[in-house]
């Protein structure tokens, strides 16, 4: 799952600069909210897979936004958007939950075609 893979390189990413500094306790933190969030859309995943679109309504919307926006060729803007959005989780942004971190995606997703 993509999503759930960028979110673990951003936690990787996180994780680097807790080794360069140990002190670090908000990037520690922010690495492993990001991995929580990672677990989040795995299991939204599997529901999907297993029980369709009721178990994951999100995760469907945000797939069909995904889908429409790359026929219309602006998924490049929302790749970039989701980037700065992960990259500053628990530096300004936050998502509790994968449903949360979902609800985000979509909303840049409106902004990047303009219905916000």
């Amino acid at each position: 799952m993509p999503e759930a893979m960028e979110l673990e390189r951003a936690a990787e990413w996180r994780l680097r600069l807790v080794d360069a500094r140990p002190d670090d306790t908000r990037s520690a933190a922010a690495a492993r909210q990001l991995q929580k969030l990672a677990d989040d859309l795995r299991a939204m995943q599997r529901r999907l897979r297993e029980e369709g679109t009721q178990a994951a309504p999100l995760l469907h919307e945000y797939r069909c936004i995904c889908n429409w926006l790359s026929e219309s060729d602006d998924l490049s803007d929302l790749a970039f958007l989701a980037h700065e959005y992960r990259t500053a989780i628990g530096f300004g942004h936050s998502a509790d939950t994968g449903e949360d971190y979902l609800r985000a995606l979509i909303a840049l997703a409106n902004k990047t075609f303009g219905t916000m």
